[in-house]
């Protein structure tokens, strides 16, 4: 009875982590930390379609936005109105529960009636492109959002109208049905500061369609018509299974279960303007790690949440900050009162 038992557990725990896993898996996370110039097919991009023209390529800066882990890393990426388009595969495909797509656009010019510059695709195929985005001039740039074709179900267009020139933040996030043409996709679209919470209503959505549903396993960026796409940069690409995954910048570095509290010193340091930061965490608790300045002033919370025993590491970026010296501290508690307090120094030299 007791070897029963003792085997039933270790099935139950196994399966907890390998759920926990998938809850928190990231499929993809592109920076376009690359040299500027490069062709995007040195990097893991491969071309597909679109001829030879307009080579998708690396471009500086990267695009900035308040509050979302991947601002200011890396350089961008430009998709113009015609050429040539690419893909990038994830790390695995996905086809269960919802999985949430991010990224930063800044739109410089579009046209009517509009066209997709950002879909989906799955594993295996470059023409089955599925949660096609959109941009087109009316009134102003307005987003579009459509299950695949016009035809197997519409395209849909904010209401709002949103400014040129300026970096937006979208989130688009699938929802995978148990049958064959009714996943559903929605779009989020901000142009200030992300929430730390999924909001309640989406910019676009619930949008389906007629078409026959895909698992999905690529990201594609497409260079359009040349009568009707825009030219837009885009950058901070981020698939990840949660909300919270696209929005944090924490990361789990070990599925192991970690035996004691560690809270690290950054690396680099000095820096500029990056570091990152790695904690360890022995049980299931809530973190705080949040950045001071020398007064004692919040400078930024890196990380507000509950996680799973195990290694972590976090970014923190302080392109908007002075140069000096500032201060992170690691707050830990959990359901049996145990509790762990430590604070480092960091140096930012510009």
């Amino acid at each position: 009875m007791k070897q029963k038992f003792t085997i039933l557990f270790t099935v139950l725990l196994f399966t907890f982590f390998l759920s926990e896993l998938t809850q928190s898996q990231t499929y993809l996370t592109e920076n376009f930390d690359y040299p500027a110039g490069d062709s995007l097919g040195a990097h893991g991009w491969v071309s597909f379609s679109g001829g030879s023209t307009n080579v998708l390529s690396v471009f500086s800066p990267g695009l900035i936005f308040a509050g979302y882990p991947l601002s200011n890393i890396g350089n961008t990426t430009k998709v113009v109105n015609t050429g040539q388009d690419a893909y990038k595969n994830l790390s695995a495909s996905d086809s269960t529960g919802s999985l949430y797509i991010s990224f930063m656009v800044n739109v410089t010019s579009v046209q009517t009636p509009g066209d997709y510059f950002f879909a989906l695709l799955p594993a295996t195929s470059t023409t089955l492109y599925t949660a096609r985005f959109y941009a087109k001039d009316s009134s102003g740039l307005r987003f579009g959002l459509s299950k695949s074709t016009a035809a197997a179900g519409g395209i849909f267009y904010t209401s709002d109208t949103y400014t040129t020139g300026t970096t937006i933040l979208v989130v688009i996030k699938c929802v995978f049905n148990t049958g064959t043409t009714d996943d559903q996709y929605y779009a989020y679209i901000f142009p200030a500061t992300v929430p730390l919470t999924e909001p309640s209503t989406a910019n676009l959505g619930p949008i389906t369609g007629t078409a026959n549903d895909n698992s999905i396993g690529r990201v594609a960026l497409r260079q359009g018509t040349a009568a009707n796409a825009p030219t837009a940069f885009v950058d901070g690409i981020k698939v990840a299974k949660t909300w919270n995954g696209i929005i944090s910048s924490v990361q789990s570095t070990s599925n192991n279960i970690s035996e004691n509290f560690r809270l690290s010193q950054n690396y680099p340091n000095p820096f500029n303007p990056a570091t990152t930061i790695n904690f360890n965490i022995p049980d299931n608790g809530f973190v705080n790690l949040t950045v001071y300045d020398a007064l004692g002033k919040e400078v930024e919370k890196l990380v507000n949440e509950n996680l799973n025993s195990g290694s972590y590491n976090v970014n923190f970026n302080g392109s908007s900050l002075n140069s000096g010296i500032y201060f992170y501290t690691m707050n830990y508690t959990n359901n049996s009162s145990q509790t762990f307090t430590e604070t480092k120094k960091l140096i930012l030299i510009k």
